[in-house]
């Protein structure tokens, strides 16, 4: 499977707000975001708020997924005002082959150049807990609040370390994503 990694521009909100549609499952359910506008705080003019930062990945000539981060007063995994929150989409065909870890590590990497932290909120029942526990999220204890779509979700956080350091630090991965990144025009 050829792949490149690509960084979420103001540009490209259209891809945050499709990709916003698989990251909340509203594709199995055959329903659209309109039906949701509390949703529309997650994609709305991606890339023209301080604090956006996000990546997305292209699979065999096809968008096969992305993740952002985003500061929100009122979004459902709100921690703090300066924790920006994460949204992650796969689409189905691309799922269980490693895509979702590799747009994480690059949005860490990312992320970890402005924010110490990133949280999220999760369905008790969505397969992705696992992955997220995986790439060090935590639950935050006592998160748990009812859903509004007839379940229950909760928070977790995930340190990013001393961003600082992180800032002055060389990664072979950056080096990668600048070359696989190309403008549009």
């Amino acid at each position: 499977m050829e792949k490149e990694l690509y960084f979420l521009r103001s540009s490209e909100q259209y891809l945050a707000k499709e990709l916003l549609a698989y990251a909340v499952g509203l594709n199995e359910k055959n329903e659209g975001l309109e039906k949701y506008p509390s949703l529309e705080q997650y994609e709305r003019v991606f890339g023209s708020l301080s604090g956006d930062i996000g990546v997305y990945i292209v699979a065999d000539k096809k968008i096969a997924g992305g993740a952002w981060v985003r500061l929100l007063a009122n979004g459902f995994g709100f921690v703090a005002h300066d924790t920006p929150e994460l949204v992650i989409a796969v689409k189905p065909d691309f799922r269980r082959v490693g895509i979702a870890t590799e747009i994480m590590e690059q949005l860490f990497i990312e992320v970890s150049k402005v924010f110490s932290q990133i949280s999220l909120s999760v369905s008790t029942t969505s397969p992705a807990v696992a992955l997220f526990e995986k790439l060090g999220f935590v639950k935050i204890k006592d998160s748990d609040y009812d859903n509004g779509v007839g379940g229950t979700s909760f928070k977790m956080l995930k340190k990013l370390g001393d961003f600082e350091e992180v800032k002055e630090e060389k990664h072979p991965e950056e080096e990668c994503f600048k070359k696989s990144f190309r403008a549009k025009i």
